[in-house]
């Protein structure tokens, strides 16, 4: 489903992954400033992705790369939502390991500018994939975590990965035992961009969105490629470790 914010209708495009392509084909011309769009992807993300249906991650992975690889669009949302509690999940399928690593690896290689909006708690998989994009807004109630028992089976491999790279040595330790990280700690640390006000992280984000927009699309795709270059490498590594350990039930 395609539906335009109310807010600009004509510059805004929010898709709902339960369906995973836009309801039109791209254009084949490079868009101007003006045209470029913020596409707005609303994600439900449990901690555990072997909590996920195969298929609703599948439909994600379908809508961000279709999302990437428009043209007219020139910077992707991801307005993350993680269920309060989830059950003890069964071991997962290789299909869902690779469909949510999927995920990461398109956001960490999009030469496009990438935000995630949080107005709840981020735990295991909604935490990598926050810090898997460029930019993090969080409203002041947000908490981020990991819990232990997804640590201690190698099933957080990637978030422990990236908030290594994105906190202080000791924030990141901390976060990776269990301890739990509110937004505006994560803020004064700089890994939160924005705070906003409680249940408007999406709104504040869609707006700075539109400030990075004021630039043309070749000079944030020349920027996200120097921030690329500045990030340390082994990703991919840290997902075919990640994978090998939840296919073997570790823990």
């Amino acid at each position: 489903m395609t539906n335009s914010l109310p807010e600009s209708p004509a510059d805004d495009q929010d898709l709902d992954l339960g369906t995973a392509a836009h309801e039109a084909a791209a254009p084949a011309h490079e868009p101007a400033p003006e045209e470029a769009r913020v596409c707005v992807l609303e994600l439900a993300v449990s901690a555990d992705a072997a909590a996920m249906p195969p298929s609703a991650i599948a439909a994600g992975i379908e809508a961000l790369s279709t999302a990437l690889r428009d043209p007219d669009i020139g910077v992707v949302l991801l307005v993350l939502r993680c269920p309060d509690a989830a059950p003890q999940a069964p071991p997962a399928t290789p299909a869902q390991v690779d469909a949510m690593h999927d995920w990461l690896l398109a956001l960490w290689d999009s030469d496009k500018i990438t935000l995630a909006a949080l107005d709840g708690d981020a735990d295991g998989a909604a935490l990598a994939l926050a810090l898997a994009c460029d930019l993090l807004v969080a409203s002041r109630e947000a908490r981020l975590r990991l819990q232990p028992r997804l640590q201690h089976a190698g099933r957080a491999a990637a978030a422990g990965w990236l908030a290594a790279q994105r906190l202080p040595a000791a924030a990141a330790a901390a976060l990776c035992l269990g301890c739990e990280l509110d937004a505006a700690r994560a803020h004064a640390m700089g890994l939160v961009a924005e705070l906003a006000a409680p249940r408007l992280a999406r709104e504040q984000a869609v707006a700075l969105a539109r400030r990075l927009l004021e630039q043309p699309p070749q000079v944030l795709a020349g920027l996200k490629r120097q921030l690329a270059a500045r990030a340390p490498q082994g990703l991919p590594e840290v997902l075919a470790e990640e994978r090998s350990r939840w296919l073997r039930g570790a823990g």
